[in-house]
């Protein structure tokens, strides 16, 4: 395939959206050469500097990337050096609103979010940030986390949908607050995750390591503490019921997608699909009653769905079958259908 195909596919290929084909060739052309790999990471920083320029304005990321590709074909300039001057250019703007916003924030409340960023992990990857306090910040798939350009008040506070890991920079003066909905997180240096989809009934926390407090309300004026979790706890929160449950657990399963793991230990069928779904982008249902209540064990690093799939067979009851995607009229493809059959 030629690069200037291969070019036009990477705005596709950051966004999830490419079929398993073409992102396969991809990754091919990456890893040929160390040309190949510094233009991929060169444009994805790109890509990333302007996805946090749509929250100031509307911006296409894809068409922009491909602009930035389609003048480096008419340059008879090195290329890598074209791609940094180009990724310096869409920086530039966010660094001067950046410089602006700061200015302004100075007498305002980290509560105000309209000058505040969002930063998305697309369906079916992964990311990983670093806040404006030093704090690093890791997402799996289609999550959202937001986050003032300055932490100016009282206050870190994040707003998080989704699921993300969190290393957070200490500061005993300024909590860090992470905002979920009806539980929310006061830490002041810590290690922990938090979970808390939109389309799903439950916020769930896993500290590592230090202390973290939960709470409800708004942590300036309204705040009522709710307890307070020890390295290896997890605290789930269902939401349709009120209830919150504290256990013991083994940290890893619950952390180990930030490291590109897949983990499952004595995990229903019903989990194992749901997650496998936000890992691939798929959209995989069962069939057959039985198989919501068998419990699955495995690991799993680098291998594709049908290599899990593959292996699930071989311990559970089930066959699975793939149908074909179709292509939408955007040019973009539906997402993988598979069906898993109890036999």
């Amino acid at each position: 395939m030629k690069k200037s195909k291969i070019e036009e596919m990477l705005p596709f290929y950051f966004e999830g959206d490419l079929p398993k084909k073409d992102n396969t060739e991809v990754e091919k052309w990456k890893a040929s050469s160390d040309t190949n790999q510094k233009i991929f990471e060169e444009s994805k920083k790109a890509w990333e500097s302007i996805s946090l320029l749509r929250v100031m304005k509307k911006y296409d990321s894809g068409k922009a990337l491909q602009k930035v590709h389609k003048k480096i074909g008419k340059q008879n300039k090195n290329i890598l050096t074209v791609i940094q001057r180009i990724a310096a250019i869409l920086i530039l703007p966010f660094i001067i609103s950046t410089l602006y916003f700061a200015l302004q924030n100075q007498n305002t409340s980290t509560t105000d979010t309209n000058n505040w960023y969002t930063i998305t992990s697309p369906a079916g990857m992964r990311s990983d940030y670093t806040l404006p306090d030093g704090t690093k910040v890791y997402l799996n798939s289609q999550t959202n986390l937001s986050f003032p350009i300055a932490f100016s008040g009282k206050t870190r506070d994040v707003i998080l949908n989704g699921e993300a890991y969190f290393e957070v920079a200490e500061n005993k003066k300024k909590p860090f607050v992470v905002n979920t909905g009806k539980i929310n997180i006061e830490v002041t240096g810590t290690e922990f995750k938090a979970s808390n989809y939109s389309e799903e009934s439950l916020i769930e926390i896993v500290l590592v390591s230090g202390s973290i407090h939960l709470f409800q309300g708004d942590y300036s004026h309204s705040k009522e503490n709710i307890t307070r979790l020890q390295p290896g706890e997890k605290a789930s929160y269902i939401t349709n019921e009120d209830r919150l449950y504290i256990e013991n657990v083994k940290v890893d399963k619950y952390i180990s997608w930030k490291d590109g793991i897949l983990m499952f230990r004595n995990d229903s069928m019903k989990d194992v699909v749901r997650r496998l779904n936000r890992w691939f982008n798929a959209d995989i249902k069962l069939t057959g009653n039985d198989l919501k209540d068998y419990v699955y064990t495995g690991t799993f690093e680098n291998e594709s769905i049908n290599q899990i799939l593959e292996l699930l067979k071989i311990s559970a009851p089930i066959d699975y079958r793939i149908n074909k995607r179709q292509k939408k009229d955007d040019q973009t493809f539906s997402k993988m259908e598979i069906e898993i059959i109890q036999k």
